[in-house]
């Protein structure tokens, strides 16, 4: 059987070709993979920061749970923090939370987190009180890291019960 000679030129020509092709489909399906995956990161660090603002209520971390906001980006901030610490300060606080997958992306995502809290005043042991309430939380990656910008309804984490805007 005979082969057929092809000259080197041609031989040249096909072969950055075809390396041409190769690069782009792998371009092309790395890029694919990579969305996917970096939304899986992104949702796994975001479910992160929510679970970090539940440890911090339950331990009465005021300082820490703030840190998890931007607080130059959520609008209403000051107030919110002056809500929470009070809350802090005047109830012992048992947090639970569940989120649902994030939406949006790559650069700003929404969670609705069904959080549920039982308040007991910290000096005068009462009845408790029970706050369940499905919130909506503004993720924005800043600095590197995902921080939250937004909650609806805020008063949510007020300390003498739920407060009007």
């Amino acid at each position: 059987m005979r082969v057929p000679r092809v000259d080197a030129s041609a031989r040249h020509r096909c072969s950055a070709e075809g390396v041409r092709f190769a690069a782009v489909v792998a371009a092309l399906c790395a890029a694919s993979a990579l969305g996917p995956a970096q939304d899986r990161t992104d949702s796994g660090a975001i479910r992160q920061v929510i679970l970090d603002a539940n440890r911090a209520l339950q331990s009465g971390n005021a300082p820490l749970f703030l840190a998890l906001f931007d607080r130059r980006a959520m609008p209403g901030f000051a107030r919110f923090r002056e809500q929470l610490t009070a809350l802090t300060a005047q109830r012992r606080i048992a947090s639970s939370v569940e989120s649902a997958p994030p939406e949006g992306g790559p650069d700003e995502w929404i969670v609705r987190v069904n959080w549920l809290l039982e308040l007991t005043p910290k000096l005068d042991p009462g009845p408790i009180e029970r706050r369940h309430e499905t919130l909506v939380l503004g993720m924005r990656r800043t600095g590197g890291r995902w921080k939250i910008v937004r909650i609806e309804p805020s008063d949510f984490f007020a300390s003498a019960g739920r407060v009007s805007p």
